[in-house]
């Protein structure tokens, strides 16, 4: 906000004004002109006189105008009449006209307020001349004068000549303010019947004639009496011009409290910067009492008075009008723009909140980029362009969602998770610019609007560039990178159908191994649709939807091969769901089906409830079919890590598990073993007698440094490696290394996914201990384990 608040004048105003300027000219150039037509001597010797008394005089009378009380304070009756009427009665027509012209322009031209006023104050006293001459000449027959020339007004002393005097002075009246009227609803687009109608109108007409009057009585006395009795006018225009300021003082007093009532009501209606300046400049014209006040980052000139107002954000605005002579007046302008000031500065202040508020609304308080509702607006406001444009499939949205990013939150808390969301967000600003939008949507998920984007292949090749990120943390070096889901608008699509269809394709991006990008198709909204019918199955299952099936675990070393004849050390719980689907029951589902769902719901530590009870219910009889000690594992996902309840709950099983004779096992991911915050809970969960194992070790975050400082006492190695040793020289060197690693550090290594006894050769020539596979059994129900369980298994009973 710089220079002066201004608004522009409506076309209408400058033309009227145009208007009442041309016709002041038109007056003044006829009176000149009849001056110098006329004929007889000493008129410029009558022309000088008159100046010399009625100048002053009009400088005295202006001095003490009567304010009408107008909402734009655009109105202002002056008592100068009383001059014309002097002049028409003391010199003839033609000099007192051009007379009257010569004193009342530059009269109003020296007066300090705007130069428009000043221009249209003069013009309309100008056209005072012509309104008052009709008015005369319609109503009194003209007479002479005792110099022998002829006078507009006789000086007879009659009630009509008396009644015409009053009533071009109450019609040069009348004119005033119509006139003024129409120029302040023109140029404040108002309407003129409220500019007309005004308090005290009635007090101002009787002043103006009263004043009237004493022009006449000033023409009398220069007509009849002795030129000294002119004193005795001094008495009565000094108490009428005295009563004339009360009044006003008085009207002022009324006029700036109701104006003031009225800015602090109209300032704090107005919802924005810009509007509020422009109410405030137009109620400093109100309260000040003039059309030359302004509201401006310039401070007050010489010839002003001003106060500043402090308009947030570092600008200081100034409320400036024109000084004026009287110290009193000045004094009370001063206290008016004050109280102005203050109800200003309260409505800024006000306004700023309003707009932090807005713009906190709007914006993501942690990296600074807009939120998801400014989002989901410029998409709104740029689909509708697009189409418009005829170029809707080169907008592009892209769902974003950072890989590993909960690990950073739940290992070096959420400040350290902010940092990383901000260094996200400002690698995405700079790598994506030229009218694209970045925002956050929420947690560690981003959104990019494109517009126009020819090149959507590289636009994801640089996103996900921009996405990797390496960062050190408390000593550690973190690597944390994205998926992308992309959609692009097609006829009929909303802001929602967009966010959705992209969000839909990054789900598919994450599943299908994460650091890549995934554009929507129809088909992965079908497939998505699916996902969420099982989620809402998974939640309204019972529990004994779930069942728990057994996989053996056999010793190696038990068996000359480690096939045939391998004994069984221990059980692998495995959960299968019996889906319901509308009374059709379907076959079992297996877990690699369901389970992921199950954690991204939530449901998945009902489920692993479940299966913990059942093992526990199962051990007895498992114990007497077997007829030793067995080892039973339970898997457990990292949600149920962090329930608050899950430490006692296994408790409870080991103590269950334990009085059969068994002995529980929890295997989990690799992922926990880096989380510092579960160390404790580790820790606990050993305490209560439960074994921890690393379920399919060498996928994740394998570290010699973490299974030397956390409670595990086994592994298992990962099919993955497993399916190769007899074929890949790589992959048997990768498993010897960690059968050995493991005999190092005291564990036990199971090997997962032995389907050949060819790789069941090779890992008991390595020393690892246990297998686990079709080779030897596959996931039976507890009730078909007494053929397992009775003697050491063969390949026969692989399926």
């Amino acid at each position: 906000m710089s220079g002066a608040v201004r608004e522009r004048r409506p076309q209408a105003s400058v033309l009227f004004d145009g208007v009442v300027t041309l016709a002041a000219l038109a007056t003044t150039l006829a009176a000149a002109v009849c001056f110098v037509r006329a004929d007889g001597s000493g008129r410029w010797g009558d022309l000088l006189l008159s100046l010399v008394v009625g100048f002053p005089l009009m400088q005295l009378l202006t001095r003490f105008p009567f304010q009408l009380n107008t909402k734009h304070a655009g109105i202002e009756v002056q008592f100068d009449i009383g001059v014309l009427v002097f002049l028409l009665c003391f010199v003839r027509p033609d000099v007192a006209a051009l007379a009257w012209c010569l004193c009342v322009v530059p009269t109003n031209l020296l007066q300090r307020k705007s130069w428009v006023s000043r221009v249209y104050n003069a013009s309309i006293g100008v056209l005072f001349l012509p309104v008052a001459l009709a008015v005369l000449s319609a109503l009194t027959v003209p007479g002479t004068g005792k110099d022998g020339y002829p006078r507009v007004i006789a000086l007879d002393m009659t009630v009509p000549e008396l009644f015409a005097v009053a009533a071009a002075v109450a019609a040069v009246f009348v004119v005033d303010v119509a006139v003024s009227a129409v120029s302040v609803a023109v140029q404040e687009r108002t309407s003129i019947k409220d500019e007309l109608l005004h308090t005290g109108a009635w007090l101002a007409i009787g002043t103006s004639v009263a004043v009237g009057g004493l022009g006449y009585l000033g023409g009398l006395v220069h007509d009849r009496l002795a030129p000294w009795a002119a004193l005795l006018l001094i008495i009565p225009m000094i108490v009428t011009m005295a009563a004339t300021r009360a009044m006003r003082q008085t009207r002022d007093v009324a006029r700036r409290s109701e104006a003031l009532f009225e800015a602090a009501t109209a300032l704090h209606t107005q919802g924005r910067r810009a509007d509020l300046a422009r109410a405030l400049q137009k109620h400093a014209r109100m309260v000040a009492g003039t059309p030359a006040a302004m509201v401006r980052s310039v401070g007050p000139g010489e010839d002003e008075i001003g106060v500043p107002v402090v308009a947030g954000d570092g600008v200081v605005l100034h409320i400036t009008a024109p000084r004026r002579r009287d110290p009193n007046q000045r004094a009370s302008d001063e206290k008016a723009l004050e109280a102005l000031a203050s109800v200003g500065e309260a409505a800024f202040f006000r306004v700023s909140a309003s707009e932090e508020m807005h713009g906190l609304a709007r914006r993501d308080v942690v990296t600074g980029l807009p939120n998801r509702l400014q989002f989901s607006e410029r998409l709104a406001q740029e689909l509708e362009r697009a189409r418009e444009g005829g170029r809707l499939d080169r907008l592009v949205v892209l769902y974003l969602d950072l890989d590993g990013f909960k690990g950073v939150n739940d290992r070096f808390g959420h400040d350290a998770g902010d940092e990383l969301l901000r260094l996200v967000g400002s690698r995405l600003r700079d790598t994506l610019r030229g009218g694209s939008t970045v925002a956050r949507l929420g947690g560690d998920e981003f959104a990019v609007l494109l517009p126009d984007c020819p090149d959507v292949e590289g636009l994801c090749r640089r996103v996900l560039v921009a996405l990797r990120v390496e960062v050190r943390m408390r000593g550690h070096v973190l690597r944390v990178q994205g998926s992308i889901g992309l959609s692009r608008a097609r006829p009929g699509d909303d802001v929602g159908t967009l966010l959705r269809n992209a969000d839909t394709a990054m789900y598919r991006a994450k599943v299908t191994g994460k650091n890549r990008w995934v554009e929507f198709r129809p088909e992965l909204l079908e497939e998505e649709i699916a996902r969420l019918q099982v989620i809402e199955d998974l939640q309204q299952a019972p529990a004994e939807a779930f069942v728990v099936h057994y996989q053996p675990i056999v010793d190696l070393q038990s068996a000359p091969t480690g096939g045939v004849g391998a004994t069984v050390v221990g059980l692998e719980a495995l959960v299968r769901w019996r889906r319901d689907r509308g009374g059709a029951v379907e076959p079992l589902v297996g877990p690699d089906e369901f389970i992921g769902l199950a954690e991204r719901s939530g449901t998945v530590v009902g489920i692993g409830d479940s299966v913990l009870r059942q093992v526990a219910r199962d051990a007895p009889a498992i114990q007497q079919l077997a007829g030793r000690r067995l080892d039973l594992m339970v898997n457990v996902s990292p949600v149920q890590l962090r329930h608050p309840d899950f430490t006692e709950r296994v408790a409870a099983a080991v103590r269950q598990t334990g009085l059969s004779g068994c002995r529980l096992h929890l295997e989990m991911t690799e992922s926990v073993m880096i989380d510092d915050d579960t160390v404790d809970r580790l820790r606990d969960l050993a305490e209560t007698g439960a074994q921890l194992t690393i379920d399919d070790f060498g996928t994740g975050f394998s570290s010699l440094g973490y299974l030397r400082h956390r409670p595990f006492s086994s592994f298992k190695i990962d099919r993955s490696f497993v399916r190769d040793i007899a074929t890949e020289p790589t992959a048997r060197a990768l498993v010897e290394g960690m059968v050995k690693m493991g005999q190092a550090l005291g564990l036990t290594i199971v090997a997962e996914g032995v389907e050949h006894a060819e790789q069941a050769a090779i890992l008991r020539e390595m020393g690892c201990q246990l297998a686990q596979g079709h080779l030897y059994c596959r996931p039976l129900p507890a009730d078909e384990l007494a053929a397992v369980l009775d003697e050491p298994v063969s390949p026969q009973l692989s399926a």
